[in-house]
């Protein structure tokens, strides 16, 4: 009877041991598969597209950049609608004509940035400001493969908050402006005096 009661306890013991190994093993796989996802999304290329204002400049500028570590392979780059800069129709004019959104860019490496001028708000938001010409909100489409993975991001650009906003201001912009007057008025004083 006391073998038989060892036995058991034996049985009870190894299954307790298989059940608690393969809870181990199955921590292990869940870990290793989240340290490989964090490697990639370390490793991997993000393709951002946005509008933006320079400080002391009024203009609109759609950027593309890969903000990523390593090159997006076959990039094809889409617009939803026709984009006229600077709100002049003419067909060569119109950006989603252009090479990057018609054509594949076999790599586009990490830290690459492509940036087009849009236009004014003044010709974006104006009393006569034409959709079909200048819209206010389009969509870039932003198709790229890495390490064997193709990825589609639609990036949504609305340029709407923006209205109504003041230009983005640099102080060091203001003070060289400063520096350069007087240094124009310096120049201005030494020519009276050498005349």
């Amino acid at each position: 009877m006391t073998n038989e009661i060892l036995t058991g306890a034996l049985v009870l013991i190894t299954g307790f041991y298989a059940w608690a190994t393969y809870k181990i093993l199955k921590a292990n796989e869940r870990v290793v598969e989240v340290m490989h996802e964090q490697a990639e999304a370390v490793t991997r290329p993000y393709v951002t597209v946005s509008a933006v204002l320079e400080s002391d400049n009024p203009i609109f500028y759609l950027r593309i950049s890969n903000v990523g570590k390593t090159a997006a392979k076959d990039l094809k780059l889409s617009l939803d609608r026709p984009f006229y800069p600077f709100g002049k129709k003419k067909e060569d004019h119109n950006l989603a004509e252009r090479f990057v959104f018609k054509n594949i860019i076999t790599s586009f490496p990490a830290g690459s940035e492509i940036v087009f001028s849009l236009a004014q708000s003044f010709v974006i938001f104006g009393e006569n400001a034409d959709s079909g010409v200048v819209p206010s909100s389009f969509v870039v489409t932003a198709e790229y493969s890495y390490a064997g993975k193709r990825v589609m991001e639609s990036n949504p650009i609305d340029l709407r908050p923006y209205l109504g906003a003041s230009v983005p201001q640099d102080a060091y912009v203001r003070k060289l402006k400063a520096i350069i007057e007087a240094i124009e008025r310096v120049a201005s004083e030494l020519k009276k005096k050498e005349s």
